[in-house]
């Protein structure tokens, strides 16, 4: 049977319009006009579309609501993005049409269940994944997580967080119940039985052990959260989010005590105008920038975002929020809620225990890293080097979302029908 799917293509058509009227208002304020520019958001388009026609050739019974309100902030983003750096567009444009090639072939895919037991294949290949740059990777402000081939630079840390997230899902999803039961008595503390809990922590110290030693504190905090989120799912005990929000604060006072660089974020943080003409310039025009918004921003190209340093790859939030205000960033934040909810809804909807547990891994990862970035954008946090998924710079980043949503639409498809 051939579904409409009309819910999803009438959202399409208004994000169309939405995403236009951003373009051409960003492409106006360039003072170099480039009328091949046009073309950008006409990929975007076809490309959104022809996914959209995909599903309904398939008769595909994926949420409705999640491919439009992940083109919002894709066609937002190269807008915002050809306003501060054409060439970042151009790119942008190219990773998204590669990235939603996994997201389509991920609907022809069915039996995810099988991958249920290759969860020890999936933690060796997140590991190797974060292990290469050791070796073969290249440093960029301060963190060695760049893999460079040819032309081409990207960040195995991206495929790195998928794989590791569905290797937790599969460990978990088969000793779950052993997890639950306090077998081994350490002091006053009641715990599951090494056997079943270590290979689990051992795998993920030796992940945050990597991202340590090669400075990319931002990503071993999402896969701590990660770590946590998917435990408290498989094993809901309030200790064990205890357990991880204790490790957690240990782990930053103990990262501040021993890493240079980690105690500059945080003293910038705390006192970013002490800094202002130095490591804390970025952070100051920043707040100088999200504060020149006010409630309905400057307008495209009335504001002076490109001031920031690494305004497309970490703080484009803060241009959007510059030239769009309050109103523009609220909006922006409020898609980012529903895709979240959409997520954990897809992960919801099917009863094998893996797959909740993949769904919730990815849609974690997706909204840790959307908070991290965020807060520390709007100072509420330490800034890191994360970017805003679907929305800064960033190729792997891009296509590993795009890969992690497809997922999610495949997931919701099979649970709904």
């Amino acid at each position: 049977m051939t579904l409409s799917r009309q819910t999803e293509r009438s959202l399409l058509w208004a994000v169309f319009v939405l995403g236009w009227l951003a373009f051409i208002l960003s492409w106006l304020a360039v003072p170099v006009w480039e009328p091949q520019a046009l073309l950008y958001p006409v990929a975007i388009t076809l490309a959104l579309y022809l996914v959209h026609c995909s599903l309904v050739a398939m008769g595909s019974y994926a949420d409705e609501l999640l491919l439009p309100l992940m083109a919002v902030p894709i066609f937002l983003g190269v807008a915002t993005l050809y306003r501060l750096d054409r060439a970042s567009a151009f790119w942008q444009v190219v990773w998204v049409l590669l990235g939603l090639c996994p997201l389509l072939l991920l609907q022809l895919v069915s039996g995810f269940k099988a991958w249920r037991p290759y969860w020890a294949l999936f933690m060796l290949g997140g590991l190797g994944c974060l292990a290469i740059t050791l070796f073969f990777g290249t440093e960029a402000y301060g963190a060695k997580i760049w893999l460079k081939v040819g032309p081409v630079s990207f960040q195995p840390s991206e495929p790195a967080k998928i794989l590791l997230s569905l290797a937790l899902a599969g460990y978990l999803a088969t000793r779950k119940e052993l997890l639950l039961v306090r077998s081994w008595k350490l002091g006053p503390v009641n715990l599951p039985h090494p056997a079943y809990f270590g290979p689990l922590t051992m795998a993920l110290a030796l992940a945050l052990l990597l991202m340590v030693v090669q400075r990319d504190l931002g990503t071993g905090l999402l896969l701590f959260g990660l770590f946590v989120c998917e435990l408290y799912v498989a094993a809901p005990r309030w200790d064990y989010l205890l357990l991880g929000i204790l490790a957690l604060a240990g782990g930053s006072i103990v990262s501040y005590r021993l890493f240079d660089h980690v105690r500059v974020r945080f003293d910038i943080w705390l006192n970013p105008w002490e800094h202002a003409s130095g490591q804390g310039y970025q952070l100051v025009q920043a707040m100088l920038s999200t504060s020149a918004g006010g409630l309905l921003g400057a307008g495209f190209g009335q504001g002076w975002p490109q001031v920031i340093p690494a305004v497309t790859t970490d703080l484009t939030f803060v241009a959007w929020c510059e030239e769009t205000g309050l109103a523009g960033a609220v909006a922006l934040i409020i898609v980012y809620m529903l895709l979240v909810q959409r997520g954990f809804k897809a992960a919801l909807t099917t009863d094998d225990d893996f797959l909740a547990l993949a769904g919730v891994g990815l849609t974690s990862l997706f909204a840790l890293q959307s908070l991290v970035i965020l807060g520390g954008a709007l100072r509420l946090i330490p800034l890191t080097g994360v970017t805003l998924p679907l929305f800064n710079y960033g190729g792997s980043s891009l296509v590993s979302t795009l890969f992690s949503f497809g997922f999610l639409l495949r997931l919701s498809a099979e649970g709904r029908a």
